[in-house]
């Protein structure tokens, strides 16, 4: 039986690294990110059912972006798409520097205190029910997050708050699933983390340091009681790692793909899209579809899927897998 999830947000950015200009929207590279933003827009639409839609846009020109977004494809169900460039004229920037990239992610930091309000990224996507999710919604942790692929913190998943005291023998925690229960808002936290943030002194003050800040944000939390739900990471598995864990039973809820990996999604996009569609599409059915799709691409997409697999029994069909 499916929850009812009238009592969820799920908010999403869209934005780059740097503020997205008017100029962009012809740009072939800005139409494939706007659609794959879309494609997990859609993807949680149809298992969050009632839930509220958000998209967080921090580029210029918002009257005609938000007809882009609405005229691309795929199409997708009812967003708030809110102009964030505007919302900060009337409130006041809880940073001690000028939003910039992955830092308007937090602007503002709650939408609606009175929903499970939860930061999801653009490069996820929903393949089945969430029932690892529904566990902390029907649950009492104040906080919900993904884990890190990683299991030590260091720059490459906390930035410049690698060596954080509070975060030593700590296991890193991802950031591209942030959420807070209904009646709670730590934003005080959060931005008292970013008071030590050099914006603009390192490269990594300007990406993978945000990650650093969540997780300085949820440890130092923690020693304050407020426990944070950690989800399943073979349920909500990166793109590199999924199909290994759907080869060996797992029911894989969600899939990010950071970096890279966003590609598999493009060049396989019929496929995944079905799956997020259609409720009846097995398992079973996509993992075969995939592989078979994948034999007419190119060399890289075939190698990331079939390296997940190993030596496999799946036949001569996917002996590329061998």
């Amino acid at each position: 039986m499916t929850r009812d999830m009238s009592d969820v947000l799920l908010r999403f950015s869209i934005g780059r690294q740097n503020t997205i200009s008017l100029s962009e929207f012809k740009d072939d590279k800005f139409k494939d990110f706007v659609s794959l933003s879309k494609l997990s827009i859609l993807s949680f639409q149809k298992r969050f059912p009632g839930a509220r839609f958000v998209a967080l846009y921090n580029g210029t020109g918002f009257p005609e972006f938000k007809d882009y977004f609405d005229t691309l494809l795929p199409k997708i169900g009812p967003v708030d798409i809110i102009d964030q460039v505007s919302m900060m004229d009337d409130m006041v920037n809880p940073y001690h520097f000028s939003p910039r990239g992955v830092w308007w992610k937090w602007l503002p930091f709650r939408l609606d205190i009175s929903k499970h309000e939860i930061a999801i990224d653009t490069d996820i996507i929903c393949i089945n029910y969430p029932e690892n999710w529904c566990e902390w919604l029907d649950g009492t942790e104040e906080l919900i997050l993904a884990p890190e692929r990683y299991e030590k913190v260091s720059v490459n998943t906390c930035g410049d708050f690698a060596h954080h005291p509070v975060l030593r023998d700590k296991k890193p925690l991802n950031c591209g699933i942030v959420g807070q229960r209904a009646g709670h808002d730590f934003a005080e936290r959060f931005f008292e983390v970013t008071k030590d943030v050099k914006i603009g002194s390192t490269h990594n003050s300007l990406f993978i340091t945000e990650q650093g800040s969540i997780n300085v944000w949820v440890r130092s939390l923690e020693r304050d009681g407020i426990k944070p739900f950690i989800l399943d990471f073979a349920k909500n598995a990166w793109m590199r790692d999924f199909l290994y864990f759907m080869h060996r039973g797992t029911k894989v809820e969600t899939i990010h793909a950071v970096s890279w990996y966003k590609q598999l999604i493009r060049s396989l996009y019929d496929v995944f899209e079905r799956k997020i569609l259609h409720t009846d599409y097995t398992d079973d059915e996509f993992f075969v579809d995939l592989l078979r799709e994948s034999i007419k691409k190119s060399e890289l997409v075939r190698f990331t899927l079939a390296r997940q697999l190993g030596p496999s029994d799946l036949g001569e069909e996917f002996d590329f897998v061998r």
